[in-house]
């Protein structure tokens, strides 16, 4: 029998997988039309081998896997089923081995657009398309980096843009579609850490959801700069190309230390060569609500925006998008 993992529960395995794979989910993508053979009791939940049980020991809550039918539904203290009775789409599944099928990144986002808010589906879809994910190792291994915030970095995506959508489109009269399509039209590619995440949705989201509403930028684009021997590349974290515009945030992981002052330092002054300006963002700035206004501030003037006034009952709603962006 197979276990078909969904949910919360595969979105914790696939995070866990990811920061210990490079980024990668090892596995094969079946073809299965129907969830045949699907686990959908405790006894049978228990009976997996050792391997499958360290897989699940990643697992934060309940263990939730999807069945065909209602008859197969099941609520106990460790397992939790959910009903897909209909043919399952194309690469809806990775088969991870020892008889766990984990949900693809573009099943879990279609199954979790009407279980999370839109801003945190939001997150989700940049998190998959993006360098980080939001798990904490228990060791440093492979040369991966972490801060305090249970996040790796420095990851291949799992998913892009375009994938997701298309799996979207696809089952656009599927529960949780409409909220999908939503969420996915403020999803970029390639953001390098929630923080990043933060700073574009700030700085993008529509003043009535309490952003500043600014044009989207292209997260860790290349940029050919040259130096006094070379040509390198370069990635601005938050780059408007037709602006010649860089948003650099310094991260406390990434920016502490006199060596990586200079780095910074010195990758402003190759960009600027350029002819490109870079305004950084601390964390401080980042976290202080009238610090980070005066720097949107300046970034609107650098895209050459005019100031407009502020619609009544924005600040609420910042402070709302604040809270749901940065806690």
């Amino acid at each position: 029998m197979t276990l078909y993992l969904c949910g919360m529960a595969a979105l914790d395995v696939l995070r866990h997988l990811r920061s210990t794979n490079d980024g990668l989910v090892p596995g094969k993508v079946p073809r299965p039309r129907r969830l045949r053979g699907a686990i959908h009791a405790s006894k049978e939940l228990n009976a997996l081998n050792d391997d499958a049980q360290r897989v699940l020991s990643h697992v934060r809550g309940k263990v939730e896997a999807l069945v065909p039918s209602s008859d197969r539904l099941t609520h106990t203290s460790r397992l939790t089923t959910r009903l897909w009775s209909g043919d399952l789409p194309h690469g809806a599944f990775i088969d991870i081995g020892n008889n766990v099928c984990l949900s693809s990144p573009q099943f879990l986002f279609l199954q979790l657009a009407p279980v999370l808010s839109e801003i945190e589906l939001i997150k989700l879809g940049l998190e998959l398309c993006g360098f980080y994910s939001c798990w904490s190792l228990p060791s440093l291994t492979g040369g991966k980096q972490q801060d305090s915030s249970d996040t790796t970095y420095g990851l291949m995506p799992v998913t892009s843009l375009s994938k997701l959508s298309t799996f979207v489109e696809h089952r656009k009269n599927t529960r949780g579609a409409v909220n999908a399509r939503k969420a996915l039209r403020w999803v970029l590619n390639n953001s390098a850490s929630p923080a990043e995440t933060a700073v574009y949705l700030l700085l993008c989201l529509p003043r009535h959801r309490g952003g500043f509403g600014l044009p989207k930028p292209v997260f860790n684009a290349r940029v050919r700069v040259t130096t006094s021997t070379t040509h390198q590349n370069r990635y601005p974290d938050l780059y408007w190309q037709a602006h010649s515009l860089d948003v650099e945030y310094q991260s406390d992981y990434a920016h502490t230390g006199n060596w990586k002052r200079y780095r910074d330092s010195q990758r402003e002054v190759e960009l600027e060569a350029e002819k490109i300006t870079v305004l950084p963002l601390t964390r401080l700035q980042l976290e202080n609500v009238d610090d980070f206004e005066a720097f949107a501030a300046s970034v609107r003037r650098n895209l050459g925006r005019r100031a407009r006034p502020t619609p009544d009952g924005w600040r609420p709603k910042h402070l709302e998008l604040r809270e749901a962006l940065l806690s």
